[in-house]
Parts: C-alpha cells; sequence; structure tokens
C-alpha cells in the first residue's frame, strides 16, 4: 500500500518506470486533474524548446496541484502524459526516474500512459500530463472550480 492505494502485480513487466495497476481504496474520493502544461503564473510558457525544462515545471506545478485538490504524490493512481516528439521518450524516462527515486522511495509510482501527438494546445508546449488521484477529502476540489 502506499497512500492508501494498493499496487497489484501482473503477469508481465512495465516499460518504464510506473506501476501496471493501481487499486483506490473504496473510502476515497478522485480528483481528476486535467492536463499540467509548462506556464508561469500568468499563463506564459516556461522553457520553450526546452524538454528537461518543461518537465520539470509540470511536474512541480501536478505536485502543487495535487497538494491544492486535498491530495500528494502518494495518492496519485494514474497519469496520462502527451509528448509532442518521440525523440524526447529516452529523456522523459530518465527525468522521470529522477524525480520518482524522490518521490516514491520504496518504488510503487504511480500508472502512467505515455502518448505521443502531433501538438498541444500551443506549438511551443512539449509536454503536458493530467492525473487521477486519490483524497480522503470529500469535496476537497469544491474550492477548486471556477
Amino acid at each position: 500500500m502506499t497512500g492508501g492505494l494498493a499496487v497489484a502485480s501482473t503477469g508481465g513487466r512495465t516499460v518504464g518506470y510506473y506501476s501496471p495497476v493501481v487499486i483506490c481504496p473504496p473510502s476515497a474520493s478522485l480528483a481528476m486533474i486535467s492536463g499540467v502544461l509548462s506556464v508561469d503564473a500568468d499563463g506564459e510558457t516556461v522553457g520553450a524548446g526546452d524538454f528537461e525544462a518543461q518537465m520539470r515545471t509540470v511536474f512541480r506545478l501536478l505536485g502543487e496541484t495535487l497538494k491544492a485538490a486535498g491530495s500528494s504524490w502518494a495518492e496519485l493512481a494514474k497519469m496520462t502524459t502527451y509528448l509532442v516528439n518521440s525523440d524526447h521518450i529516452a529523456d522523459f524516462y530518465r527525468i522521470r526516474e529522477e524525480i520518482f527515486a524522490d518521490l516514491y522511495p520504496h518504488g510503487r509510482p504511480p500508472g502512467n500512459t505515455l502518448l505521443v501527438v502531433a501538438r498541444l494546445v500551443r506549438p511551443e508546449f512539449l509536454i503536458e500530463v493530467e492525473g487521477i488521484a486519490t483524497t480522503q477529502q470529500r469535496g476537497a476540489g469544491d474550492e477548486l472550480v471556477g
């Protein structure tokens, strides 16, 4: 168990550092986190043309979003990652493993689906990550809805 989440093993091995199955407890509420992009407080792109800078910004912002939703990295059950260039896959794996080594020192990271798409909402964006997390706080995200 990690943060109330159970990680189940499967017959196969994963390609990369993620869990193949994460089971959320029935007592938890779910927080659906929309795609996080590499932007500053004014909505301006951070790290234009720099995949690593964008990825690190996205993961920092995802952590802040989890906290604002009354959740945490330990309660992140699933991520969907969108890249615009397949040349960035190896860098994605390398950077994610480095980040997750600190966030998940005992293993058991969240599930992840990685997709390569033609483009994101603005052409300068190289990565976008959305997530599903549990939270024990019923209605924890109510104040986040505009």
